[in-house]
């Protein structure tokens, strides 16, 4: 008889086998979620959760500007630039007019693929950039305008399409639904 085989080596052997495998499948499930093309890191979370109070205060500072922005987006061809045109009004509805218009833009199933451009004034409240969305889906933007001292921020979510216009989107996975003034509908059962 082998001396790899003894009985009395059986189960070491055994115990240490399925260590090594559950060692090996560690290393592999490792590697294969480390590899996600789609997953992605919001960069520099960690000053931003740090930064929280300034977060609030500018989120504050855009409810006191009361500045609106608008979105246009035509349907996109994969390859080509679509062109992104963004209006920008006061509180009054007015145009705000010499402000310098930032967009960072990534489509949520692909965050690692951010693209970033300044947007150019293209009338009286009319700024408009040429963005390379490759993919139709969900995308957001992120914008900031400045003007002087002022700072706008507002993010944006658009439902891209090759077939149509962008469709804007207000409500998020997870959120909560819009209170209609209609009753829930009962649930059907027994």
């Amino acid at each position: 008889m082998s001396p790899l085989i003894r009985k009395d080596r059986i189960w070491p052997t055994a115990i240490i086998a399925v260590l090594v495998i559950d060692v090996a499948v560690g290393f592999v499930m490792m590697r294969v979620a480390a590899d996600d093309p789609h997953a992605a890191i919001e960069p520099e979370y960690y000053q931003k959760a740090v930064a929280w109070d300034s977060t609030m205060a500018q989120s504050h500072r855009n409810t006191a500007l009361g500045w609106t922005l608008e979105s246009s987006l035509g349907a996109i061809t994969p390859g080509r630039e679509a062109p992104l045109t963004l209006r920008l009004h006061d509180a009054h509805g007015d145009a705000v007019v010499g402000a310098t218009l930032q967009v960072e833009a990534m489509q949520v199933a692909h965050a690692d693929e951010v693209v970033h451009a300044t947007l150019t004034a293209a009338g009286d409240s009319t700024y408009v950039t040429a963005l390379p969305m490759a993919r139709p889906g969900l995308w957001e933007l992120r914008v900031v305008a400045t003007r002087g001292s002022d700072r706008f921020t507002a993010d944006l979510r658009l439902d891209v399409s090759t077939s149509g216009a962008a469709l804007p989107v207000s409500a998020r996975p997870g959120d909560a639904p819009a209170a209609t003034g209609k009753p829930a509908p009962r649930p059907a059962g027994p």
